[in-house]
């Protein structure tokens, strides 16, 4: 069986500053990791000094993205299209069928998005963590968006969708107003200590957002942080599941999937 996974995120730069050694080390693994982005972050920053102006942002940050995508081993990169600041105002169904064709087309093993929260507690943040969620169910539902049917693609059922998240332990000794769950509720833990080079690389391609990067960069012991990425295990559909676990991948079997 050939591993594939999936990232639902929101903008170019999350999938570096959240799980990037989580993506660096499973794409090292020969794992196909794709990523579904639903905005190219036209509403962020153009740099500090500006690299860009507002009218020409999403066109850069998609290409930062996918610079990133190239330095942490990414398959493919899918726009969903959406504006950024705006999902929450944006038809819900009409993300998550977006969503769902991803699904339907890559037919991952694993999903990847959000916790409720989305760590910054981002708008956007949030609303892909609710999408993943019904995204999850909705791509095996053959009566649900049954127009995509047309397009030879297929109901797929994911075996397992996993929430990034940062213990609130870690969060509070970096007195930084992000959302984080007790460490308590983490599932599972990914060894990336591997990858902490290739990710801190990554940061590099995203320079619109510069400011970001080294505010998180400059963290105490950040490198140390980045040494293991954390998930909560939000659904799985195998029989039975052992907890905590140090891999995404835990359970499914190469018998699991075509």
């Amino acid at each position: 069986m050939k591993r594939r996974m999936l990232f639902l995120l929101a903008h170019p730069d999350d999938e570096t500053f959240g799980p990037g050694g989580t993506i660096a080390k499973y794409a090292s693994e020969g794992v196909d990791v794709y990523l579904a982005t639903a905005t190219k972050g036209q509403a962020g920053m153009v740099g500090d000094p500006p690299v860009t102006d507002r009218e020409h942002l999403g066109e850069v940050r998609a290409a930062e993205l996918l610079c990133a995508a190239g330095i942490l081993g990414i398959r493919k990169v899918a726009f969903l299209g959406f504006e950024d600041g705006q999902l929450l105002h944006t038809p819900f169904e009409l993300i998550v069928e977006k969503a769902v064709e991803q699904i339907r087309w890559i037919r991952p093993h694993v999903i990847v998005g959000f916790g409720p929260e989305g760590v910054s507690r981002h708008p956007d943040h949030m609303v892909m963590s609710r999408v993943a969620s019904e995204a999850f169910e909705a791509a095996a539902d053959p009566t649900r968006y049954t127009r995509q049917m047309m397009d030879g693609i297929a109901p797929w059922a994911t075996f397992k969708l996993y929430q990034f998240e940062i213990a609130k332990e870690i969060l509070a000794l970096w007195n930084v107003p992000l959302s984080g769950v007790p460490g308590g509720k983490i599932t599972t833990v990914v060894d990336t200590s591997a990858q902490v080079d290739k990710k801190v690389e990554a940061f590099q391609c995203h320079r619109t957002q510069s400011k970001d990067s080294r505010r998180i960069l400059s963290r105490e012991g950040y490198r140390e942080f980045a040494r293991r990425e954390t998930y909560v295990l939000a659904k799985s559909r195998l029989p039975r599941v052992s907890l905590p676990e140090s891999d995404l991948f835990d359970g499914i079997s190469d018998d699991d999937g075509a």
